[in-house]
C-alpha cells in the first residue's frame, strides 16, 4: 500500500489542478452555470426565488443585488434574467453552446446559445468579471441570432 500511495496522491493533485484550471476560464464557467441552471428549472426549482447558494459560485454580488431590486420593483421582473425570456424550452437543456470569450483585463464577454433549433434558440451576450475567487457572471443581454437564421 505504501508504494502506490504517493502515486495516487500525485494523480489526485493533478486532477485537482486540472479541474481548477478548467473552471478558471469564462467559457467553462458559463457552460457549467447554464447546465446547472437549466437542470434546476427542469426539476421545477427556481434558483433565484429560492436564493440557492450555488448562485454565489457563478454570479457576482452586484448582479444578484440588481436582480433582487428588479424583482422588488413596482413592475417586477417579467423575464428570467439568466434566460432573458419568460420561460425555457426543453430543447435548451442538452444544447448549450458557448463561444470563445474575448477578455479585456478582468472582464470577459462571449455568446451563449441555448438550443440548437435556429427558430427556437436563445442567444445571450454574457459578461463575466474576474473576482478574487474566479470568473463570475456580471451581466447578460439578449443578442440577435445571426442573419442567416430563419
Amino acid at each position: 500500500m505504501k508504494k502506490w500511495l504517493p502515486g495516487l496522491t500525485a494523480l489526485l493533485m493533478t486532477f485537482q489542478v486540472a479541474a481548477s484550471e478548467h473552471r478558471a476560464d469564462p467559457q467553462s464557467i458559463s457552460q457549467t452555470f447554464y447546465n446547472w441552471y437549466l437542470a434546476a428549472l427542469v426539476k421545477d426549482e427556481s434558483p433565484i426565488d429560492e436564493h440557492d447558494p450555488r448562485l454565489n459560485q457563478y454570479v457576482t454580488q452586484r448582479l444578484l443585488q440588481k436582480i433582487n431590486l428588479l424583482i422588488k420593483s413596482p413592475d417586477g421582473m417579467d423575464d428570467d434574467y439568466f434566460l432573458q425570456d419568460q420561460d425555457y424550452n426543453d430543447s435548451w437543456v442538452n444544447h448549450i453552446s458557448v463561444s470563445r470569450f474575448t477578455q479585456a483585463g478582468n472582464r470577459a464577454t462571449g455568446e451563449v446559445v441555448l438550443g440548437n433549433d435556429p427558430r427556437d434558440s436563445q442567444h445571450l451576450l454574457v459578461t463575466l468579471l474576474r473576482e478574487a475567487d474566479g470568473w463570475k457572471i456580471d451581466e447578460i443581454e439578449p443578442e440577435s441570432p445571426p442573419d442567416d437564421a430563419p
